[in-house]
């Protein structure tokens, strides 16, 4: 067992379990119930999302929503690109609802800006102490945290 333990330590690279670990301490009071998604952009999101769904269920490609603004239609990426809509689409799938995919999707963009930050300082550093500091760090920056949790932009 002991083995098989260190084989697959070997072969992870730790740094990434440990920005996961901090990603979901960071994460704990979005899935408390804490997070207002009704605030800023949250809604905006969601709604997007579900017009994206709804444009999609028709077979049009989503350019325009035309449910949204009293059936006159809606610019579909006017702000934020289409990504934003088609990752909480997505997770909307596993967990079939909007408020949950939305902060599902959250977490998911958490970890992965821990990581992708993880990877640019290491290999900027080529040392991996300072890659999981910086990617440590730049998760846990209040800029980020207020993004994430106070004006619910997803960036």
């Amino acid at each position: 067992m002991k083995k098989k333990l260190r084989y697959i330590l070997d072969k992870v690279n730790t740094d990434y379990i440990i920005l996961i670990i901090i990603a979901i301490i960071l994460a704990i009071p979005m899935f408390s119930q804490k997070l207002d998604v009704y605030a800023d952009d949250g809604i905006q999101h969601i709604a997007r999302a579900f017009g994206t769904y709804e444009t999609i269920k028709e077979g049009v490609l989503p350019k325009i929503i035309s449910s949204f603004t009293n059936g006159y239609g809606y610019s579909w990426d006017l702000f934020y690109g289409p990504f934003t809509a088609f990752g909480i689409i997505i997770m909307q799938i596993f967990t079939k609802s909007w408020v949950n995919a939305y902060k599902l999707f959250c977490f998911i963009l958490l970890i992965l800006s821990g990581i992708f930050m993880y990877i640019f300082v290491y290999k900027l550093s080529e040392n991996k102490k300072t890659g999981l500091l910086s990617g440590s760090l730049y998760m846990t920056f209040p800029y980020h945290l207020t993004d994430l949790y106070i004006r619910n932009a997803i960036r």
